[in-house]
């Protein structure tokens, strides 16, 4: 195998930001048992931060059909989402190769900052390109969005990352199907605080979103009419508050900060703590959160979404 590391036919690289999730209007009933669930997915607002995933893809000759996934230099078996991309991109070329993928993430996983949607996004444009299917960034993207739907690992990540920016997802379904409308947000920095992860996956079986009795899709119409990014903060902690998430170990940071005037939300899926707040008043907002055991992330909103490198 080493000989044949040595040459590859070919390289691709691409890029998708993470992603976080202030609430959701989730549709009553969802099927995961389709391989092409482009109307699947779900409302609701959130926005696209400029961490995230860069995939390399190498396409090397080889007498079979064989591939390997590694995420920040370690190879993994589990990768379940990203070989849901794989296989199909496998469907539509017939060339025999050898497939080396790479991972490398700037976010932490399982913290509800999109890292599955990303992996899958990222991936995908990175095959379409190496394979030369001739997909449109919007079909390249479907086959995330597919993939995601059917690991049960998410439900309107991969049309946010798609398109970057703080949004609103308006309309339910994969880039191309479901629709948005981005805010523009100006001297605004991100700071996430990460205390715990909280299964996806888990999450969404469980349906939680289902019993929101239309609590999303009232929030929805509220931030359109405002489009105020300290409302969408107040929305989202009610939103978490509402699921039960803002009892567990967020509660405390989120207090404090709220006493210093920072209004914060809970990501989802995870105990996972965010604010937005102006440049000039991170140090502030940083303090807040000295006493407290997790990992501070501060970084920027990323307004141009998915792309090759």
């Amino acid at each position: 195998m080493t000989s044949v590391l040595e040459a590859p036919l070919c390289t691709a690289k691409a890029f998708s930001p993470g992603h976080i999730t202030g609430f959701i209007e989730k549709p009553e009933k969802v099927s995961y048992n389709d391989s092409n669930n482009l109307y699947i997915g779900s409302k609701g607002a959130g926005f696209s931060i400029d961490r995230g995933i860069t995939t390399t893809v190498k396409i090397f000759d080889h007498d079979l059909v064989n591939y390997q996934i590694s995420i920040n230099g370690i190879r993994v078996q589990d990768a379940e989402v990203s070989r849901w991309v794989i296989e199909q991109y496998l469907r539509l070329t017939n060339q025999r190769c050898y497939i080396n993928i790479e991972h490398e993430s700037t976010i932490p996983i399982g913290f509800g900052l999109g890292s599955s949607g990303a992996a899958a996004l990222s991936l995908s444009y990175a095959l379409n390109d190496a394979f030369n299917t001739g997909l449109s960034t919007i079909e390249a993207a479907q086959i995330a969005h597919n993939a995601e739907i059917a690991c049960k690992t998410g439900l309107g990540t991969v049309i946010a990352e798609f398109a970057g920016g703080f949004e609103i997802r308006t309309n339910a379904g994969a880039p191309g199907v479901g629709t948005i409308e981005k805010i523009e947000l100006k001297n605004y920095k991100v700071l996430i605080f990460c205390i715990s992860q909280i299964s996806t996956k888990s999450f969404l079986s469980r349906n939680h979103c289902v019993l929101t009795n239309g609590l999303g899709e009232k929030m929805l119409k509220n931030l359109k009419a405002s489009k105020d990014a300290r409302n969408f903060l107040k929305l989202s902690y009610c939103f978490a508050n509402h699921l039960g998430l803002a009892e567990g170990r967020c509660k405390l940071p989120i207090q404090r900060l709220r006493s210093r005037g920072f209004d914060s939300g809970i990501a989802l899926f995870g105990e996972t703590l965010f604010t937005l707040v102006l440049s000039d008043q991170i140090e502030e907002a940083k303090e807040c959160l000295e006493s407290f055991n997790g990992n501070l992330i501060i970084c920027n909103i990323d307004n141009e979404g998915a792309r090759m490198l």
